[in-house]
């Protein structure tokens, strides 16, 4: 007698295909470790996927590229946000959903969309999460998916890209950050958040569509993934050093938006025209300039949530 499947029950049954695109170098060599588990998981629930290691920096979007060129549904960040991002940017625009697991040094994405820490649970939630439309920004002919910082803590993370000897994820930036706290020189800004430009002189801007960076750091604490709109930190550098020292904690704890330098905007676009080149970090990635555009395409990527009581919708 045969069993007639109802909607739900076919999408249940459905064997989809994932793409692994894995950086060795990510978190020190931890996605070396990860991946026996992840395919010991794999392998036992008969799921379709492949690996694909990268090899030098932006390697990893010809990669997801090419997986939703042939027909991957699922591709897998397997590395930290810049990996993240690398994917993020081969299948924007395409049906391939994106996914991420804890693998680099922040890894603020993963935990942004509920995906565990551990490994073996992170491949089961691989296999049974949930699909959610969020929203996509764009700034310099990039998109991101989680944030943008210029300034300060572009400073800050360029330099813990490049390494700090004994640290690792949050303690790294709090050790650059201290190492950064009298060196950085700020410089003039037109901001324009659609009511025309303002001068400012900025310690840091911050656009998000997630709240945190760096590891954790809260910087719009209140911006929620799918509403069309970005969460802005302005960060005033009229503060003093050592103001800036006893506030900027506040940060973890997504409090910073009270400290009377702080301004927080909401919006659907952004204009940014600094006096001089900064560096700004997109989500693990630096890149440097002087003008800004940011745009937001809402609800534009479909991701792969793990756990959607955990994030921010």
């Amino acid at each position: 007698m045969a069993v007639k499947l109802n909607n739900r029950e076919r999408e249940e049954q459905k064997v989809k295909s994932y793409k692994f695109i894995i950086n060795p170098i990510a978190g020190g060599g931890k996605t070396k470790a990860l991946l026996p588990a992840l395919e010991r998981i794999f392998k036992e629930k008969g799921a379709e996927y492949d690996l694909y290691w990268t090899r030098a920096r932006g390697d990893g979007i010809e990669a997801a590229a090419r997986a939703a060129e042939e027909g991957f549904e699922i591709v897998v960040a397997v590395g930290g946000d810049g990996t993240v991002n690398e994917v993020l940017n081969g299948i924007a625009g395409t049906e391939a959903v994106l996914a991420a697991v804890h693998g680099g040094k922040g890894n603020d994405f993963a935990t942004a969309v509920g995906m565990p820490r551990k490994i073996e649970a992170a491949g089961l939630a691989l296999l049974k999460g949930k699909t959610r439309a969020i929203d996509l920004g764009r700034v310099m002919d990039r998109y991101f998916i989680n944030s943008v910082g210029v300034g300060f803590d572009a400073a800050v993370a360029e330099r813990v890209n490049n390494g700090v000897r004994f640290f690792k994820g949050v303690s790294a930036y709090t050790y650059v950050f201290l190492e950064k706290l009298f060196a950085y020189k700020s410089v003039e800004a037109m901001i324009d958040i659609g009511n025309g430009p303002l001068r400012s002189v900025p310690l840091l801007v911050a656009v998000g569509i997630g709240q945190a960076y760096g590891g954790g750091m809260k910087i719009v604490p209140d911006a929620i993934q799918d509403d069309g709109l970005f969460d802005v930190c302005v960060f005033d550098d009229s503060i003093s050093r050592l103001g800036l020292f006893y506030h900027f904690p506040k940060v973890f704890s997504g409090k910073l938006k009270y400290v009377k330098q702080v301004s927080m905007y909401r919006t659907p676009e952004l204009k940014l025209q600094l006096s001089e080149p900064r560096p700004l970090h997109m989500e693990g990635e630096i890149l440097f300039g002087d003008s800004m555009h940011f745009t937001l395409e809402p609800r534009a990527m479909t991701v792969l949530v793990a756990d959607p009581s955990r994030v921010n919708f």
